[in-house]
């Protein structure tokens, strides 16, 4: 399969993402949190509007993943995470078809290169606890778990989430 990383600039692009983002949440996350939570998080995280504030005022990247030319994944980071010398790789999620395809390691390959562009020594994410599968991918690509974090994302709801870290 021939994978493609493309940055998310036209409103087409980012209409795009945020498609393959609500199909590859409900995958995620339906069967991990409580009813109507994925819809919040949708809106509140991954809507067009949560996007271009998220690039605007957090300095966040968004780029497409394509398998064959076909949407399937996305990836988002940050060089300005709450003043801390590392990259927030915010979000990468990939729908089944292009997962154990390479789609993860040319991501990954962009982050880091990014994270050295920036002159940043590590990359921070953070991972629901229950997504063992994510747990492990993150584990295979140099991860370790630093620590966990309870978030109030309101409507009451919380994020559950392992804190991973990789230095570059």
């Amino acid at each position: 399969m021939q994978i493609e990383l493309k940055k998310v600039d036209t409103d087409q692009e980012l209409q795009s993402m945020c498609q393959v983002a609500e199909q590859v949440w409900h995958l995620t996350y339906d069967q991990l949190l409580p009813e109507g939570q994925t819809e919040y998080m949708i809106e509140k995280f991954q809507s067009p509007q949560a996007v271009r504030e998220q690039q605007a005022r957090e300095g966040y990247e968004y780029y497409m993943v394509y398998g064959d030319g076909v949407p399937g994944g996305f990836i988002g980071f940050s060089p300005q995470y709450e003043g801390r010398d590392e990259m927030f790789l915010s979000k990468l999620y990939l729908l089944p078809a292009l997962r154990s395809q390479g789609a993860a390691k040319r991501a990954f390959q962009l982050v880091e290169a990014e994270a050295r562009w920036h002159g940043l020594p590590a990359i921070r994410l953070t991972v629901n606890k229950g997504n063992t599968h994510a747990v492990e991918v993150y584990r295979h690509y140099g991860f370790t778990i630093v620590d966990s974090v309870v978030t109030d994302i309101g409507g009451g709801y919380v994020m559950d989430d392992y804190i991973m870290v990789k230095r570059l």
